[in-house]
């Protein structure tokens, strides 16, 4: 692709050989480019950002080499069949080489060529091409792909795991405990003489308190269909106290992979990326259930919603106060299982 039209004394099949495995191999390249943007499959290696600039890239290749090359190519061959610079020493079996003392015709090859001469070995030719068509023989074997972002997610999970210290599972208060404190909003009184009352606890938790003529109150958590949230601002919250205030209590939908720490604890993590895959870290969520979670293994991709609230932990900096973002689900049928959309978090 370098030269723009074949030295006397060249191959006309290798210059044009060389010619049309460029823009094919350019036009691949560039296809994969705009069919990996249109399918999604970026998102497995790049961050959001960067996703433009290689559907434009793509079209580039198209347009400008891919197109305007070919038709080039296509002038060159067409001038060639009738060379115009045949002089009446040209037989017809007269072959325009460099001992050729006549002009050749050729736009930009007025010098003489007995000085030099040019040397195109193809075997190089195709070594470059196989190189260059590796990406596009990944794209049609299917990668990227989900199966292989899940395996970088998990890879990358394990390891940050031996790098930090081991989680803790959290001890967190029962629903009783954090009702003594809490806030009526509503209270109704029911036929039967039971009374049924909505608390909203100190730490943004919402309840529904049954207190019936006789035995002990019971206490459930109260969720609304809830807003998907993403990971990054839920971590960004439980370092702003007003962001905290603003969040505590809203009922969320989270999506990512699972992660046990305990019977009734977890983590949900999903994988945040920067520039590329190589670059990718994980982002948690604490999610405590009310009951033994025994169905769902780790690395598991499943769906949570439950209320927000922000947990203070030890061990903060210089004494600051440091909190977390912890996920009260009311019922084990608020975790399920489901298909990853996309393994990274943009």
């Amino acid at each position: 692709m370098a030269h723009t039209h074949p030295h006397p004394g060249e191959s006309l099949r290798n210059y044009f050989t060389e010619q049309l495995l460029g823009i094919l191999v350019c036009g691949g390249l560039g296809f994969v480019a705009v069919r990996m943007y249109s399918n999604g499959m970026l998102n497995f290696i790049l961050a959001k950002e960067f996703h433009l600039p290689v559907l434009l890239g793509g079209v580039a290749i198209l347009t400008v080499i891919v197109l305007l090359r070919a038709i080039a190519v296509w002038n060159e061959a067409g001038a060639l069949q009738a060379p115009a610079y045949a002089g009446p020493e040209c037989g017809p079996d007269h072959v325009h080489d460099a001992t050729c003392a006549h002009d050749h015709g050729i736009p930009g090859h007025t010098h003489d060529h007995g000085d030099h001469a040019h040397s195109h070995d193809m075997s190089w030719v195709f070594v470059t091409m196989l190189i260059l068509v590796i990406p596009i023989t990944l794209f049609v074997i299917g990668m990227p792909s989900s199966a292989m972002a899940a395996l970088a997610g998990r890879a990358e999970a394990k390891l940050a795991g031996r790098n930090s210290a081991p989680e803790e599972a959290l001890a967190s208060a029962s629903l009783r405990d954090q009702a003594k404190d809490a806030t009526v909003e509503k209270e109704e009184k029911q036929a039967d003489g039971t009374i049924v009352r909505t608390l909203k606890t100190a730490s943004g938790l919402r309840l529904r308190e049954t207190v019936p003529t006789a035995g002990e109150p019971r206490y459930a958590l109260i969720t609304a269909e809830g807003t998907e949230f993403r990971f990054n601002d839920l971590n960004d919250a439980a370092f702003d106290e007003e962001k905290r205030k603003s969040l505590e209590g809203q009922t969320a939908i989270l999506e990512g992979r699972f992660k046990r720490i305990a019977d009734k604890d977890f983590t949900l993590f999903r994988m945040k990326m920067t520039c590329c895959a190589a670059d990718t870290v994980p982002l948690k969520v604490r999610i405590i259930v009310p009951q033994a979670i025994n169905n769902i293994n780790n690395f598991d991709w499943v769906q949570v919603k439950g209320q927000i609230q922000f947990v203070k932990v030890p061990g903060g900096k210089t004494g600051a106060e440091t909190y977390i973002p912890v996920i009260m689900v009311a019922d084990l049928a608020d975790v399920r299982k489901g298909e990853p959309k996309n393994e990274y978090e943009q």
